[in-house]
């Protein structure tokens, strides 16, 4: 689904290639009743909260269910396809955000002096290609920034989420500027800007915004979404935006260890994973390098006597010609705790 600037709905089919974008940018276990919300103006429609699909209403900041977004469950029997798109996946470990700690916040509020990396795609699928969309660039964000308060984010001169909190993302919205559009990030409860910055989004590529923590403060982390022309399969990636969980092992059902030792802010390359239904999962990096020798068991791996425990796992549906990036967000064995977030990119293109 895409939200262009003048609140129009549009949809698009899939495909791959790489190429990403880094801006480097105390929490209350406790619920809210105050759902994130789409903001009321010209140029985005107001939505009201999460379907009973989506979570509970009290699981703020998810988009909410549409026609063309089945179910959570299995792949369908007619393998995939353009209009197969997948899931918006919602972990039930989602925890709900106060306010920011103490020591959160930004020194300096509009992030003029914040670090950008540039972050090479990086792609091992040899059906993948770059897409076209015409001239327009599609842009999602992702809350990834722990102990960081809900935000509310403008796209240029479109506010396009309100109060999005830890571990919600939302769909992508087409950006039809020529040159760079600028991002703004604010404290949806103070108002207060926490990072602001001119982007180049290029035309006719996805990508995925994600706020994430940069010492006290918070910065962005733009990763381009590429596509698979993978028929029989779908792509898979991943990327690691904890903070402090180090190297981690990736693992899925079927497959074993399939990415290896993931340090922060690294992205894998694309593998062609076949469409059924996974249970992908995390922990720290094994202390060996030989796939042959890791054993998966349902709360731990192990491999050359050393048995790590699994920091979370997470369903993962795959579909033919569908990329998907596993993202590791949150803190290890603290609160938040590390999870594995499952985005699909294939209503992109």
């Amino acid at each position: 689904m895409y939200i262009d600037k003048n609140g129009l709905n549009l949809t698009r089919s899939v495909s791959d290639n790489a190429d990403g974008t880094q801006d480097m940018g105390t929490a209350e276990n406790s619920v809210t009743s105050d759902p994130g919300s789409w903001p009321i103006s010209p140029d985005t429609p107001s939505w009201g909260p999460p379907s009973s699909s989506g979570g509970s209403v009290n699981d703020p900041g998810f988009w909410p269910n549409s026609p063309n977004t089945p179910s959570w469950g299995p792949p369908s029997s007619s393998g995939g396809g353009s209009n197969d798109p997948g899931f918006w996946p919602n972990s039930p470990n989602t925890p709900s955000w106060g306010p920011p700690s103490s020591g959160g916040g930004n020194n300096n509020n509009s992030g003029s002096n914040r670090p950008i990396i540039i972050v090479p795609g990086q792609n091992t699928c040899p059906s993948c290609s770059t897409g076209s969309s015409g001239s327009s660039a599609s842009v999602r964000f992702l809350h990834a920034a722990v102990n960081q308060p809900a935000v509310s984010v403008r796209l240029g001169n479109r506010t396009v989420i309100n109060n999005m909190q830890f571990g919600n993302y939302t769909p992508y919205y087409l950006d039809n500027n020529s040159q760079s559009t600028l991002v703004t990030v604010t404290n949806t409860q103070t108002g207060r800007v926490l990072f602001q910055r001119s982007i180049n989004f290029s035309g006719a590529n996805a990508y995925t915004v994600s706020i994430v923590n940069d010492g006290s403060g918070i910065t962005l982390f733009t990763l381009t979404d590429n596509l698979c022309n993978y028929r029989n399969s779908g792509c898979l990636r991943a990327v690691n935006l904890s903070p402090n969980s180090g190297a981690v092992d990736i693992f899925l059902s079927g497959y074993g260890r399939i990415f290896q030792s993931v340090g922060q802010f690294n992205v894998t390359g694309y593998n062609g994973i076949n469409q059924g239904t996974y249970r992908a999962s995390v922990s720290e990096a094994l202390p060996c390098s030989s796939n042959n020798a890791v054993i998966m068991a349902d709360g731990y791996v192990e491999c050359n006597n050393t048995r790590i425990a699994i920091m979370d796992s997470a369903t993962l549906n795959v579909m033919n010609g569908v990329t998907y990036t596993l993202y590791v967000i949150g803190l290890a064995y603290q609160f938040p705790s590390l999870q594995i977030l499952a985005l699909e990119s294939d209503l992109v293109y």
